[in-house]
């Protein structure tokens, strides 16, 4: 297994600012595998376009993302620039970079099924599928009371109403990763909670631990 699909330490999970020296090694040796495969073929199979012939563009949660393969840089492309830098990208944190980086290596271009399944059902999802309510525990306290309010933001994130359920919303991470998010509302006799499915064949774009790195971001993303 190539070094970038190696699962990460479970206790980087838990905050955005853990274990950076390894997240920024795995983002190394997904460099390196990037530099020495065909764009061409990556674009097709992640979704995801080339920009003069040396970088990807590619959507990450709806917000436009350029990964330049030379440099080892992935920015935001639309992002106002910051203060300290004003003639640089706005870089993408290392935990995203991670991510993202890991999904252009992983996608093989198998056709999304249109089945959705739970985490627990995904390969290797018994190992962590209990710690999901946990991941989703902010977001259920924001939306509790008010499905329609999560709806309207995934939507703001490039998301989209279920078709399917009242209560739920898709959101994209990327473009042939989709996340259903169903919100059970809270009520006289029950707490509120939140279910999340994933496509059956979407251990053909991400690893099953590296989808439980996307639900923190996710988590915070939406109540941020």
């Amino acid at each position: 297994m190539a070094k970038n699909n190696k699962k990460i330490d479970p206790k980087t999970l838990d905050s955005f600012d853990g274990n950076l020296k390894m997240l920024e090694r795995v983002c190394a040796a997904s460099f390196t595998l990037l530099k020495k495969r065909d764009l061409a073929d990556i674009a097709v199979n992640s979704g995801s376009q080339i920009e003069n012939g040396k970088k990807l563009l590619i959507k990450y949660f709806g917000e436009k993302i350029v990964i330049d393969i030379g440099p080892e840089k992935v920015y935001y492309l639309e992002r106002q620039k910051d203060s300290k830098d004003p003639d640089g990208p706005v870089r993408v944190d290392v935990f995203s970079s991670s991510i993202i980086l890991h999904y252009l290596n992983n996608t093989d271009g198998t056709n999304l099924s249109g089945k959705w399944i739970a985490y627990r059902e995904l390969p290797d999802g018994m190992f962590y599928f209990r710690t999901i309510p946990g991941v989703l525990g902010s977001l259920v306290k924001k939306y509790e009371n008010s499905s329609g309010d999560l709806i309207k933001t995934v939507e703001k994130h490039g998301g989209k109403k279920s078709p399917d359920f009242t209560n739920g919303a898709i959101i994209y991470p990327f473009p042939y990763f989709p996340i259903l998010i169903i919100l059970e509302e809270k009520s006289d006799e029950f707490e509120a909670a939140a279910r999340v499915l994933f496509d059956s064949n979407s251990c053909h774009y991400i690893k099953t631990d590296i989808i439980k790195m996307i639900l923190v971001y996710m988590a915070r993303l939406l109540t941020s």
